[in-house]
């Protein structure tokens, strides 16, 4: 299996039509912002990345994620559903954990149904850890509440020491909050 990690803008229709319905699928409206702000990041931000993972020719998932100074912020990782549990995220997260320098950091629900131990389980085979460390997702839209999660990081990266620098940062920029 040939995988592809390929970049996308918003001029890529047939990419953007398909990234935004895995997006929509694959996260309820609480775990994401709604489409147009989505697009808006794509068009104007920087800091944020969306790639679509390809195999030849065929649509097989997307990965979004900040770029930061000293840190990346992995915010959405999603494969289709008829192409899960075949080693495919894996090799995705590897491919992306390879491709970068910095120390990376992702959201994790709570691990309190069985899909949120195997996603936990999943970052932890390939090298995340696990920080037990009081943490909230802010809410992506008013109509929300903020969210309980922890976080994962990979590479070297002291939770305990960095956290409030961290926090602040991802909040700022990805939520566009200073607290909650």
């Amino acid at each position: 299996m040939e995988l592809e990690l390929k970049k996308v803008s918003v001029s890529h229709k047939s990419d953007m039509g398909f990234i935004e319905r895995i997006y929509i699928e694959s996260f309820p409206p609480d775990e994401r912002r709604p489409v147009n702000e989505f697009r808006q990041l794509i068009a104007d931000d920087n800091e944020f990345s969306v790639y679509m993972l390809l195999n030849e020719e065929e649509r097989m998932g997307f990965l979004t994620y900040w770029t930061f100074d000293t840190f990346i912020y992995a915010e959405h990782f999603a494969i289709v559903p008829e192409h899960r549990n075949g080693g495919i995220g894996k090799s995705v997260m590897e491919a992306f954990i390879a491709s970068t320098k910095l120390p990376l950091i992702l959201e994790v629900e709570m691990p309190d149904t069985e899909m949120a131990q195997r996603r936990i389980g999943f970052y932890k085979r390939v090298g995340f850890k696990l920080w037990d460390i009081s943490y909230k997702q802010p809410p992506y839209q008013e109509a929300y509440e903020a969210l309980p999660m922890m976080l994962m990081t990979y590479r070297d990266i002291d939770l305990d020491k960095d956290f409030e620098h961290i926090k602040r940062k991802i909040y700022k920029t990805v939520y566009n909050v200073s607290d909650i």
